[in-house]
């Protein structure tokens, strides 16, 4: 099954997977990270395009986000559009919007996978189960390949709203607050602290 055809139910069924919404960085200091030039040209660009379909959001808003993290961070492997089947569970497959790898220049995906992101035209919240399958899709992923890395990341955003969440052990955590494109320092320093993680 596609990981657009889940729903939270589905994902605590097939599973066991729970949900439960936590400040996920609330409590941890994570420092702001100061936005780039080229980033702050890049979208005040994108900005100027027609941005009413979810490629358009993706292309314009979202890509130009992870391609900073990827500068900030050259160890970093990013796919978009990269099917993730995974290997003896068809019922997990598809292509996640963008993976992010600690393996650096690879051209195929490969373990550790520990964060994914997923755009939508409308709001984050279409986008929870979806994202949630994949991330847990992105742990066996890890198994399979000999990696130890069992906490993933995910991000669901329509380029404006961006939601965090975090799969560890059997439950899904989606952040109860809300990061802004146009508060773009906050929202790069979540994402770096991520990645600071598995450093």
């Amino acid at each position: 099954m596609a990981y657009s055809n889940y729903t939270i139910a589905k994902l605590k069924q097939q599973f066991g997977l729970s949900q439960e919404n936590e400040r996920l960085f609330a409590h941890k200091s994570v420092p702001k990270v100061r936005p780039s030039r080229r980033l702050k040209i890049e979208l005040a660009e994108g900005s100027e395009m027609p941005l009413m379909s979810e490629k358009a959001k993706s292309e314009m808003l979202i890509a130009p986000i992870i391609r900073e993290l990827k500068r900030n961070n050259p160890h970093l492997s990013v796919f978009s559009g990269y099917t993730l089947n995974i290997e003896n569970v068809p019922e997990l497959s598809g292509a996640p919007d963008f993976i992010i790898s600690n393996k650096p220049g690879t051209v195929e995906i490969e373990a550790a996978i520990f964060c994914l992101v997923e755009s939508k035209n409308k709001t984050p919240d279409e986008g929870y189960a979806q994202c949630a399958a994949e991330m847990y899709a992105a742990r066996l992923f890890n198994q399979q390949k000999g990696d130890p890395y069992e906490t993933i990341y995910g991000v669901v955003t329509n380029a404006f709203e961006w939601v965090f969440l975090k799969l560890e052990g059997n439950v899904i955590y989606i952040d109860k607050e809300r990061y802004f494109i146009n508060e773009l320092s906050q929202l790069l320093g979540v994402m770096q602290h991520i990645v600071n993680q598995y450093k």
